[in-house]
């Protein structure tokens, strides 16, 4: 026969001291205990005891007048009050228990109170009229008042509260230690502990507070019962939430929390959370700790680890938040802070204020999610989510760790701010590689509302390992804005292990396929901006609206080792323009390997699809491009290529390429202005071709207070080509061009061209401006009177000064053996430049060469030539035409220099 044993009520441990004028009175060895007695005066009834436990299955029952406000008990022997039964009052007063040895509330812990109820292990209670009521009686009577209670004091080192009340509603909600609505319910004493325990209220106010001895805190009567001040305390004391605690509202009608300690620790599932429904208010929830506030979840955890305040229905939400107020915040293993708008309620703000640093990593397999902070207004929100604000610094987000917010309904996504007066590092994804470490501002699939802006003030910013920042539309809201201000330095750098091109470092503003509205802008301001090792920079556009623009204003740009700086339209809308300000240089420099994929180095803006690309703008006072580096403007898909417009004093290509190549419609110029060098070198490459039957773009060249120059017999070019299209045209305004011939450009050939050829087309032009004419270049026009030389000479200086001096010859002639002559026909031409560019240029300008044939009955005088052509050979031609009063030499008078 099997027998079933339950466990008996134990006899309450509840015995009065005899300290009061009329002392409290309780039943010897019972289990239901009714407590009468005690002192009243006024509205506030005293009550002392030795010893104050409520074991398993007893009742505490303080049967008080109805009109009795404060019930105040204190516990004068030297014993922890261990409570694991039922507190009850009569309706509507106040309780407070007051234990400096500690309290502990069992896992049966449960309250029947009509109003609040503030437990404490302060030694003593300040009233209004300056008396206190001590938990030391010291054999003397003490004086009682009828003033409200206004502090607790706390003499020596304060003892531990825990709970550890559990219990469940019959839908398994969490009840545990309960108040009622508009009441308060308060733990403060030393070290506060929520084992397991929760503390609950429907729309009421929950206070933690854990503080040092030798410390006064507060306390001031408001609507919602009691608020508790901390200016008295000088230092706090730690405050525990694990196994899978539970601080926060029921019947979704809200809650304001605060917790206020040193080092404040949620924990293995341990929630704090404030959630308002229809006909409910949300709360205000704020964390206070002095030296750290650490949420941390396990793998094992039966919930998520974390903070939140959510308003849903037609809760009211405005004005309220979510605040954070630490010296380090750390976040792990998909621990959560959060706020979410649900209905038509206004959204929440998260404010973070940690002035040493955040950190915030991982994530948690178990639940797929990754550790952070997120202001949320989701698929029912009709109103803006809040705004989520981070203060700090130093901001570290690792391993899959994300912070964000977004919208997936009809409601706004709040902005997104972070402040860090030192650093942000965001950096590498979760394990299995699908969570990307990073800072959002999202507007989700499905969702019509805009996504929230995106900002970061900090001093050096880096996103490495395949980590993001980014604000993104994916449905039909536009995107948000982001702004990047970093005093010293911006550092993207390499991918993650995945090795694949979405798995890069990325900074990005996108319209994501099927977004029919803009995407937001890109703004940089930074010190020196680097970008390598595969990692990107975006302003991406695959819907049907505007691309957003990106803005980058920096003193130095490096993009090298494979990365990459890209504005592009990979759908039907067009791409936003990319411009670059560097007050010092840019320099876009080498290739990488992603996988096994070869990138180069690529500043760029494209069209993909049927888009049109933005243009892409430099402006710098040098730029250098090389080792496989690529500046581009391109058209690949069906849309418009845009054009490459650069301003810089000094332009080298070393095995570099600037180029705007279109496969559809028109061709993409390029336009190098504000030159006075323009370098190239080993097979660098100035193009605007095109293919298909695209016309090639234009490439306007400004060198007009400079030189244009290229290495010889490397294979340097600048083409402007077409393959059935019309040829580019190509302008080259220089001081001088050196290295360069015009003709067709074509593989293996080591020679330098300028190249406005198509293949099946129409050619383009080639236009070259320098003050000095090259003989290369066709006929020209010689004056016909000769020079005086004595205009082309210092005047005071003959040829046989015994001074120093210098002879300065002008014009096209050779030098006369002396310099009192004039050039005589012993001076032979020879022309040792290549001809081939000659040629070419005269055919091109249809210059005609004159067949001069010999008269033999005719001897015609030997006159100096004054003008010359190339003839079909390729050789010079010399030609004369000189007046008939022209003498054979000139003699030149000069003044003598010596003294």
């Amino acid at each position: 026969m099997l027998c079933l044993l339950a466990t008996q009520p134990t006899t309450a441990q509840i015995i009065p001291d005899t300290s009061l004028p009329q002392n409290s009175i309780v039943p010897p060895n019972c289990i239901d205990c009714e407590i009468t007695g005690g002192t009243r005066v006024g509205n506030n009834l005293f009550h002392s005891f030795e010893q104050f436990s409520v074991p398993t299955g007893s009742v505490a029952y303080f049967n008080n007048a109805v009109t009795v406000e404060n019930i105040i008990s204190r516990v004068t022997g030297n014993s922890i009050s261990n409570i694991d039964g039922l507190i009850r009052t009569n309706p509507a007063a106040n309780l407070f228990l007051l234990n400096p040895y500690g309290i502990i509330f069992g896992p049966n812990a449960s309250l029947d109170v009509g109003g609040s109820f503030i437990a404490t292990t302060a030694s003593k209670l300040a009233f209004a009229d300056g008396t206190v009521f001590n938990t030391t009686t010291n054999g003397t009577t003490p004086l009682l008042t009828i003033s409200r209670p206004i502090g607790l004091i706390f003499n020596q080192t304060p003892g531990r509260i825990v709970n550890q009340a559990a219990s469940l509603d019959l839908n398994d909600n969490p009840i545990g230690l309960q108040i009622p609505t508009g009441k308060t319910l308060a733990l403060v004493g030393g070290e506060v502990a929520l084992e397991g325990g929760f503390l609950t209220t429907p729309g009421g106010r929950i206070e933690l507070g854990s503080v040092s001895g030798n410390s006064v805190v507060s306390l001031t009567p408001i609507d919602k019962g009691w608020m508790l001040g901390y200016a008295g305390v000088q230092n706090f004391q730690d405050i525990t939430l694990n196994q899978a605690a539970f601080i926060g509202s029921s019947d979704l009608m809200g809650a304001d929390i605060k917790i206020q300690g040193r080092l404040v620790s949620v924990t293995e599932g341990s929630q704090i959370s404030s959630l308002a429904g229809t006909g409910g208010q949300a709360g205000n929830l704020q964390i206070n700790a002095s030296e750290q506030l650490e949420l941390v979840g396990n793998p094992e955890d039966l919930f998520v680890t974390g903070l939140s305040n959510e308003v849903e229905g037609e809760a009211t939400g405005e004005g309220r938040s979510l605040e954070i107020a630490t010296k380090r915040l750390i976040i792990q293993g998909g621990a959560q802070v959060s706020t979410t708008t649900y209905g038509t309620g206004q959204g929440i703000n998260l404010n973070v204020r940690a002035t040493e640093s955040v950190e915030i990593t991982g994530n948690s397999p178990i639940f797929n999610v990754p550790s952070g902070l997120f202001a949320v207004a989701d698929l029912e929100a009709t109103q803006q989510g809040g705004t989520l604000t981070i203060e700090t610094g130093r901001l570290i987000l690792k391993d899959g760790a994300q912070v964000s917010t977004s919208t997936f309904g009809a409601g706004d996504a709040g902005d997104l701010r972070v402040i860090a007066s030192d650093l942000v590092t965001v950096e590498g994804r979760t394990p299995d590689n699908v969570q990307a470490s990073g800072l959002f501002a999202q507007v989700e699939q499905g969702a019509t509302g805009d996504g929230g802006n995106l900002k970061i003030e900090t001093q050096k910013l880096n996103v490495l390992g395949g980590a993001q920042i980014s604000t993104s539309a994916r449905s039909g809201g536009s995107g948000g804005n982001l702004t990047i201000d970093a005093g010293d330095f911006v550092l993207l750098s390499g991918f993650a292990s995945t090795a694949d091109d979405l798995s890069r470092s990325n900074i990005l503003v996108s319209a994501e396929r099927g977004t029919t509205e803009n995407g937001g802008s890109l703004n940089i301001t930074t010190g020196r901006l680097t970008v390598e090792k595969g990692a990107r920079i975006s302003a991406d556009n695959f819907g049907t609206g505007q691309g957003g623009t990106a803005t980058l204003n920096v003193r130095q740009l490096v993009v090298q080792n494979g990365g990459a700086i890209r504005a592009g339209s990979f759908g039907e809308g067009p791409g936003g323009t990319l411009t670059v300000n560097a007050d010092d240089f840019v320099q876009v420099i080498g290739t990488g390997m992603i996988g096994s994929t070869f990138v180069p180095s690529t500043l760029f803006t494209q069209a993909e699809a049927s888009g049109r690309a933005g243009n892409l703008n430099i402006t710098t006072p040098r730029l250098n491009v090389g080792d496989g580096g690529r500046v581009t403007v391109n058209g690949v898909g069906s849309g418009a290529a845009g054009n490459l417009i650069i301003t810089t004093n000094e332009l080298r290509l070393n095995r570099g390429s600037l180029t705007a190549e279109t496969n559809a419609k028109e061709g993409a110029n390029i336009s190098l202005q504000g030159l006075k060098l323009l370098f190239l070198q080993n097979q660098s490459l100035i193009s605007a071709q095109a293919f298909n039957n695209a016309n090639g773009g234009n490439i306007n060249i400004d060198a007009s207070n400079g030189f244009v120059v290229a290495v010889p017999k490397q294979n340097n070019d600048i083409i402007a080509t077409a393959f059935i299209g019309r040829g580019g045209n190509i302008n080259i305004t220089a001081n001088n061009i050196f290295g360069f011939e015009v003709g067709r450009s074509s593989p293996g050939d080591t020679a330098n061209n300028i190249d406005a050829s198509s293949e099946f087309g129409f050619a383009g032009n080639v236009t070259i401006n320098t003050p000095d004419v090259d003989p290369s270049r066709g006929l020209v026009n010689l004056p016909t009177s000769l020079v005086d030389a004595s205009q082309a000479i210092a005047s005071g200086c003959s040829a046989n000064a015994k001074e120093g001096g210098e002879l300065i010859v002008t014009g096209r002639g050779g030098l006369p053996p002396s310099p009192h002559l004039a050039l005589s026909s012993d001076i032979v031409w020879s022309d040792t430049r290549i001809t081939k560019i000659s040629s070419v240029i005269n055919q091109r300008a249809g210059i005609a060469i004159p067949n001069v044939k010999p008269n033999t009955n005719n001897v015609l005088a030997n006159v100096p030539a004054n003008g010359w052509v190339f003839n079909n050979k390729g050789e010079v031609t010399l030609l004369a035409n000189a007046p008939s009063d022209t003498p054979l030499y000139m003699r030149l008078i000069s003044t003598s220099c010596s003294t």
